[in-house]
């Protein structure tokens, strides 16, 4: 699949090449992120909580996720697309 297809003349390269790299670059983000916070956990270190909040922020992190790909499933089935379809220029004419 080419990178930049006459299909989507209407979008610069810079946008295509941040549509398909976004995701997995906030994905690998919320990763690192989460291995970084839990560094700081106390409870595998002393066997209880002190209160540093990196397991909250990892919920909230990981809830909003999940809250926003909701959103976009539900948006591609108003569109009457699958999970991995997407609807080109073609398409829609």
């Amino acid at each position: 699949m080419a990178l930049y297809d006459g299909s989507n003349a209407d979008k610069s390269l810079t946008d295509q090449l941040l549509n398909k790299v976004g995701p997995w670059l906030a994905g690998s983000g919320i990763a690192s992120g989460q291995a970084f916070l839990a560094t700081g956990c106390s409870v595998p270190k002393i066997g209880k909580c002190v209160g540093c909040g990196s397991c909250i922020v990892a919920v909230v992190t990981l809830t909003g996720w999940a809250l926003n790909n909701q959103k976009a499933r539900k948006k591609q089935r108003e569109l009457g697309l699958e999970p991995f379809e997407t609807r080109t220029d073609k398409q829609q004419a």
